[in-house]
């Protein structure tokens, strides 16, 4: 019997797979009530007005 003659069997699926852990920080994440809204709002523009020369 060769080795290239047996068929290999079936693999199974792991349940916990080995993957790339995300780093974490040691810091709380923020409330949703502190988080921006992600509306921006547009700054008031000013006009400087030359005064009538006398």
């Amino acid at each position: 019997m060769e080795i290239l003659d047996a068929t290999l069997p079936q693999r199974v699926e792991r349940n916990n797979p080995r993957v790339v852990k995300k780093p974490v920080s040691k810091f709380k994440s923020k409330k949703v009530k502190h988080r921006g809204t992600g509306i921006k709002i547009n700054s008031p523009v000013f006009n400087i007005l030359k005064p009538p020369n006398p």
